[in-house]
């Protein structure tokens, strides 16, 4: 599945084996949430860190606005400083 969660027919056809787990209710929401901070269904999540394949979390765009505002202060200090 691609990182934006939308499913290709050609990725459909491929997955035909199912695997049944079983998870305490504590590591299903924690899998549920790492898989939703990550733009990732809970298959695709668990998929991709079976096989060792990177796993990106999304980052809010608030969050970015605030850690460029930081730097330009930071920067503003520097050089008054």
């Amino acid at each position: 599945m691609s990182d934006s969660g939308v499913r290709k027919k050609s990725e459909v056809r491929q997955k035909t084996v199912v695997r049944t787990l079983r998870f305490s209710p504590v590591e299903d929401e924690t899998i549920r949430k790492k898989a939703e901070d990550s733009g990732l269904t809970v298959s695709a999540y668990i998929r991709n860190a079976a096989l060792n394949k990177r796993i990106n979390s999304r980052t809010d765009d608030a969050f970015l606005k605030e850690l460029m505002r930081l730097g330009r202060m930071q920067k503003h200090l520097f050089v008054q400083g």
